[in-house]
């Protein structure tokens, strides 16, 4: 079994109502469910055995349990890694490619779909504890996690008729599961017609699992799948698709493919009113959402490959730095042809202040003012769309942004020749930290594998395809997802 064929993601005012997007009708009135502080089930994790409390405890409980969860990592006791969880597919036949979207880790589970079948594994042992099977294949999923370990996929309500990946299936259901458990926290019909599974994406903010299918776009209650909002109504605009975590924005598409208009806007997840609307220039051709808050997007000049990343204000959604993205220099992973997922820029790490992005792997090295590097992180100033500092990457070693954590920046070192690694990087002193190393003969490498595969959760990583090829005859086995942890 091997890795499906390599998508190369590191080598590459408010409007009126006419004219703005359609108002979303409120299903439900009443009180809103309270909320609750509870810890996510299970606390912490100890760092090491018998070791102390991690601070992150603390940070975890102030949080709602139905927030978008942004864990603070400490270093572990010792960065020496090991292997923490791994999984290799065996019922995939011979000569056939199948969809593995979807990678989720809590404290205890780390959780893998693959074709239509998200599984549960035991961090430290690997045991298979939960499967949690649909009719149809995952189309559709969201990299976020709330605090207490729930996530949403999209997918198919009919059986395939034949050996399907996902790519061509009808996705017109959504689920909510715990990653703990594997329990299924609720299930929807999607609203509309239904939609392939190229049309349909899904995310997730603080209480609220949103979702566009086709032209018509719903937010649902995360806790008890009440429908919140919906717009079915086909007019001249169009919701393209929804950035989550922090906030909720939406990227709205008015006019035809040859002449697109688009809007950004931002968006009250719990009633679909419109908050601000940014209006992108005219000649802009294609838009992705980095980031809902900050809100940064990926704007495409002339053609689908993304040209700037632009900074719009949180509170009015005026426009702030503009950040050049020069060719080919950084690898964002914001373009994305044939595909609804707007949410896709996993290799743009946005702060509070600052961006930050890798520039691509060098081939030869060469020498700069700063030594022999393979590649570096670079941060800019929102506010200004200015360098402010570069994080040089080892020769031969290139290293790419994967979240942020507080205030720093979490990151994966390739290995090469010597140990990869899971660093710690402080944009304000310069100060890289090692967090984990592991040994590169026991990792996968990052080719074939996109960022949101890549997952750096309670001081674990965590590394998975995205697509799984077995090839035919005999060939060697190749990880659909190993993670990695301290030793002790």
């Amino acid at each position: 079994m091997s890795f499906g064929p390599p998508p190369s993601p590191f080598t590459q005012s408010t409007l009126a109502a006419a004219e703005g997007r359609k108002r979303r009708t409120a299903l439900v009135i009443g009180v809103l469910l309270a909320l609750t502080a509870a810890l996510c089930a299970g606390g912490w994790v100890l760092w090491g055995r018998g070791g102390g409390t991690s601070s992150n405890e603390h940070a975890d409980r102030v949080q709602p349990a139905d927030a978008i969860r942004e864990t603070v990592e400490t270093p572990p006791r010792t960065p020496e890694g090991g292997t923490a969880a791994e999984y290799v597919d065996k019922t995939i036949k011979e000569g056939q490619t199948a969809s593995a979207k979807g990678t989720w880790a809590t404290e205890k589970i780390v959780a893998k779909a693959i074709v239509n079948v998200v599984k549960g594994f035991r961090i430290g042992d690997s045991e298979e504890v939960w499967q949690l099977k649909f009719p149809g294949p995952v189309c559709a999923v969201t990299r976020h996690v709330s605090v207490d370990g729930r996530t949403a996929v999209a997918y198919s309500g009919e059986r395939p008729k034949k050996a399907d990946t996902g790519a061509g299936a009808t996705c017109d259901r959504i689920a909510v599961f715990d990653i703990d458990t594997g329990r299924k926290v609720w299930d929807k019909k999607l609203p509309g017609e239904s939609a392939l599974a190229m049309g349909v994406n899904v995310t997730m903010t603080r209480g609220t699992v949103v979702a566009v299918s086709g032209q018509a776009s719903v937010a649902y209650d995360m806790t008890s799948g009440r429908r919140l909002w919906t717009d079915t109504a086909v007019t001249q605009c169009a919701d393209t698709g929804y950035a989550g975590g922090r906030g909720l924005i939406a990227l709205v598409r008015c006019g035809d493919s040859a002449d697109p208009e688009f809007r950004i806007q931002k968006v009250a997840p719990r009633t679909g009113k419109t908050l601000w609307t940014y209006k992108v220039a005219a000649s802009i051709k294609g838009v992705h959402l980095a980031s809902s808050s900050p809100p940064v997007i990926a704007v495409a000049a002339g053609n689908l490959r993304s040209t700037n990343l632009i900074a719009l204000s949180d509170d009015k959604g005026r426009q702030r730095g503009t950040i050049r993205l020069e060719g080919d220099r950084y690898v964002h992973s914001c373009d994305e042809t044939f595909s609804a997922e707007v949410e896709r820029c996993t290799g743009v790490v946005v702060g509070k202040r600052q961006l930050f992005m890798a520039t691509k792997p060098r081939d030869f090295s060469p020498e700069t003012s700063r030594g022999l590097v393979a590649n570096e992180i670079v941060s800019f100033d929102l506010a200004t769309g200015n360098t402010v500092r570069k994080f040089d990457a080892k020769p031969g070693r290139p290293m790419f942004p994967l979240r942020m954590s507080g205030d720093r920046v979490i990151a994966y070192r390739e290995g090469g020749s010597a140990p990869s690694a899971a660093v710690s990087l402080d944009p304000d002193s310069g100060k890289e930290s090692i967090l984990l190393l592991f040994g590169e003969s026991e990792a996968p490498t990052m080719d074939g594998l996109e960022p949101p595969d890549v997952v750096y959760e309670r001081g674990r990583i965590f590394l998975a395809t995205t697509s799984v090829t077995r090839p035919k005859g005999d060939g060697p086995q190749q990880w659909v997802m190993r993670g990695f942890e301290s030793s002790r």
